[in-house]
């Protein structure tokens, strides 16, 4: 992610770019305005895609949460989904306007960092600790038929597993309460929203924001498939690989708390 984003005429109300748009032409030039009833260009998306790409390959909380289940050879639609959730409440937050009020108010900008931290450190935390322990296992029947030489009741182990829907919130926690990737979208999105076209300007945002779910998920998900298939069988390197992605995003919440109290 970027370390710092320039707001100035990013920050401008729709109203106000419309404004600009509709102001008098000069005498031999095209008004804006007459290019009203086109929807979004293919190429205004395509650049906005080729943008948000590069900002979604730099590591982050995304990377370790991914990285940090394809290391535990655990399935990746649930984390994927949670991200994806994340970063949709981004995308409904900007497009109705609710970002511009979080960046204008410190107070609020400062709620959500810290709440942001919390749940960087504590995700990061758990990964720690499975780690240290490696697998967790609990002893459940296989069967309640007795055995023939006293009726003993035979057992099996399973890894204890995580709830799913616990696993989407953590996701969507780890995408929607990060504040850098909310000014990134306050500020990303407005770039490429053409006022004039017959899409509205909310509409287009969320359009955008789909293209940024889409990129992002596919590429947590070929990352998260690599990892998982170079640590196939490698039960050491799988715990070592789960502490170093936990470790990553501790490190990564204290970043955010230095940059938003002290830089």
């Amino acid at each position: 992610m970027v370390d710092s984003v320039i707001f100035g005429e990013l920050m401008m109300s729709d109203e106000a770019k419309s404004q600009q748009f509709t102001e008098s032409p000069k005498a031999g030039t095209i008004s804006p305005t007459s290019m009203k009833g086109h929807g979004m260009d293919t190429t205004t998306l395509l650049s906005f895609w080729a943008v948000s790409l590069l900002l979604i390959i730099t590591p982050g909380p995304d990377w370790a949460f991914v990285t940090g289940f394809a290391f535990r050879r655990r399935p990746l639609t649930y984390p994927l989904a949670g991200i994806a959730l994340g970063y949709l409440g981004l995308t409904v937050v900007v497009a109705a306007g609710l970002g511009a009020l979080v960046s204008k108010h410190p107070a609020l900008l400062t709620g959500v960092t810290v709440l942001g931290v919390l749940v960087l450190l504590r995700i990061g935390w758990s990964m720690l600790s499975a780690a240290r322990r490696g697998p967790v296992t609990v002893e459940v029947p296989e069967t309640r038929e007795p055995e023939a030489n006293g009726g003993a009741v035979a057992l099996k182990t399973r890894p204890v597993v995580e709830k799913r829907s616990a696993i989407v919130l953590k996701g969507a926690a780890v995408s929607g309460l990060n504040p850098k990737g909310m000014m990134l979208f306050i500020a990303l999105l407005p770039q490429f929203v053409v006022p004039t076209a017959q899409l509205p300007i909310s509409a287009q945002m969320i359009a955008m924001g789909l293209v940024f779910i889409a990129s992002a998920t596919t590429f947590y998900a070929l990352l998260g498939m690599f990892a998982g298939r170079v640590l196939a069988g490698s039960e050491r390197a799988s715990r070592l690989l789960t502490g170093v992605a936990g470790a990553a995003m501790m490190a990564v919440a204290g970043a955010m708390l230095v940059q938003h109290f002290i830089i």
